[in-house]
């Protein structure tokens, strides 16, 4: 009989471990509190790299995270959702300019493509971005780029429905079921139970509200961030952008996304975003990209990012309570596709990978069992 598994959360990482334990012939129901694809997943810049992945475990999981897509690419002949333009940084802060060049020759060493630009080139690469006068050379990762995050659900989710996962929107998880030391399915909050093999919780910055229910408190860091994202305008972007402060990619049709951290304290999750506040923001950016300047924002996305209390991820078999799988990570757009192949290896066939050997639950759990 194939083993039934509950996925509860429909991003990035809960699609991708429902897609993949579907199509490895696991009999598979995903549960999403809300609208597929929302959330954090939503609400992320995307940015898929290891440049920025400190330390090195953490970097090279990140790494295979990314190589990861150009395999699903392969798999599937088509990839809409990924753009790899390559990503430009700078850092003008005091201190700065020498931090990067020993950040990218670290990066070097590790073997990662990284190199440092002559301002001049980067003008090559990007014409209509400005960097600070102060700005000699910047340093460019060629392999980095951005996903389409809702677009890619989409294509795993349906992908995971072919392979016969029952996907369930708007259906939040209330509790977890536990008997005699195991977890053995989920009360959604309409009081339906459902029984399953094995429960996976992808469910980003509610997890730890999710482990309480059987006596699990599992650390977590969650910060507000918000992304922006401009009207169409005439200007030319196709690298990831970042700096001290500031993201900007492109999103097609001739949008910017972009962040900046300055601004991540100024907004609160589910309300509503003052206009001046998102002019500011596009005034900054608009320093960097001129051709920004006087386009409105269209559209404001504030989340809360599910961050694990040392900043790294959280995947693993719940220790001291059989049939709980967690996974919780800042880096799903990264790790997304990665992180549903190896943990539907581990589940299903008991295949180990040794690259999340660092990031199991037990490092964290400030209790087990209440």
């Amino acid at each position: 009989m194939a083993p039934r598994v509950i996925v509860v959360g429909g991003g990035i990482v809960g699609a991708a471990t429902a897609f993949r334990l579907a199509e490895a012939g696991a009999s598979v129901t995903l549960l999403e509190a809300s609208h597929l694809g929302h959330g954090a997943s939503l609400a992320s810049f995307a940015w898929l790299n290891a440049s920025d992945k400190p330390p090195f475990a953490y970097h090279l999981l990140n790494l295979s995270g990314m190589n990861e897509y150009s395999r699903l690419r392969q798999e599937w002949g088509e990839a809409p959702w990924l753009h790899l333009g390559g990503h430009i940084e700078w850092d003008a802060s005091d201190g700065g300019p020498r931090w990067l060049r020993e950040k990218v020759d670290r990066l070097r060493g590790w073997g990662y493509a990284a190199e440092l630009l002559p301002v001049r080139e980067m003008r090559a690469l990007e014409p209509e971005m400005v960097a600070p006068a102060a700005i000699e050379e910047v340093a460019y990762y060629p392999a980095e780029g951005y996903l389409d995050p809702v677009l890619l659900v989409a294509h795993l989710l349906g992908a995971a429905r072919v392979a016969g996962a029952e996907v369930r929107p708007q259906t939040p998880v209330a509790s977890l079921i536990e008997e005699r030391g195991r977890v053995v399915g989920v009360e959604t909050a309409r009081g339906e139970r459902l029984t399953a093999d094995i429960v996976v919780s992808c469910a980003g910055r509610w997890t730890d509200d999710l482990t309480r229910t059987v006596g699990i408190a599992l650390p977590l860091a969650p910060t507000v961030g918000m992304i922006a994202i401009s009207a169409p305008a005439a200007v030319r972007l196709r690298s990831v952008h970042h700096d001290e402060g500031m993201n900007i990619r492109p999103d097609g049709a001739g949008r910017i996304v972009m962040r900046h951290a300055d601004f991540d304290a100024r907004v609160e999750p589910g309300e509503a975003v003052a206009p001046a506040l998102l002019n500011e923001l596009r005034d900054r950016v608009a320093a960097v990209l001129p051709g920004l300047a006087g386009i409105p924002v269209e559209a404001a996305r504030v989340s809360i990012r599910p961050i694990p209390g040392d900043e790294h991820s959280v995947v693993g078999p719940a220790p001291g309570l059989d049939g709980l799988y967690l996974i919780v990570t800042h880096s799903g757009v990264t790790l997304g596709a990665l992180l549903g192949r190896l943990v539907s290896n581990e589940i299903l066939d008991g295949a180990v990978d040794s690259r999340l050997a660092p990031f199991r639950p037990e490092r964290l759990l400030a209790s087990a069992l209440a």
